[in-house]
């Protein structure tokens, strides 16, 4: 059963994102459910490697949790238009340039990834932070910098993906890449 937590877990933030599909608005509802899944997601990754059981299913677990959480949101901001459509040109131009990253690693290693770095960690982080920090300051302040540190974070996966010799699950830094 131990060997099973970390993936319950991540199921559960999947559960989780998929009640957020059904929020309409940035309520409490929606708020309590989105910190669970923020959570979760902050302690699956060490209840795996603590129990020995980190898997590919339970990678595939977490980024399908993300993905759906991180689109649940995406649906209330546009839905409730207070994603001005200059950003969302933003969003899509980042998005565009993590998918020929994923591309370039299929290309290079024959499987799709991308390497978690620490600047991935902080832009993870200011999206996860954003429906609360939206409680205390204009959406789109914030989200200008979430999107400046997306496309900073997409040139350095640019520079990672062309510069790795093997498929990296994790590099720290660009200036960790040969290392």
């Amino acid at each position: 059963m131990k060997k099973h937590i970390a993936n319950i877990v991540s199921l559960s933030r999947v559960a989780g994102a998929i009640v957020l599909f059904f929020c309409k608005d940035i309520s409490a509802l929606f708020l309590s459910v989105y910190i669970f899944c923020g959570f979760t997601d902050l302690i699956d990754g060490p209840i795996a490697r603590k129990t020995g059981s980190s898997s590919a299913l339970g990678a595939t677990l977490d980024t399908v949790g993300d993905v759906l959480t991180y689109l649940a949101l995406t649906k209330i901001l546009i839905a409730k238009k207070l994603v001005p459509s200059w950003i969302l040109i933003w969003i899509i131009s980042a998005g565009v340039m993590f998918g020929i990253c994923a591309l370039i690693s299929n290309r290079r290693f024959k499987k799709f990834y991308l390497p978690h770095t620490w600047l991935g960690k902080l832009f993870g982080g200011s999206v996860f932070v954003l429906p609360i920090a939206m409680q205390f300051m204009p959406e789109e302040i914030w989200m200008s910098v979430i999107c400046s540190i997306a496309s900073i974070h997409a040139l350095e996966l640019f520079y990672i993906q062309l510069r790795s010799k093997d498929a990296l699950p994790f590099v720290a830094t660009i200036f960790h890449v040969d290392k």
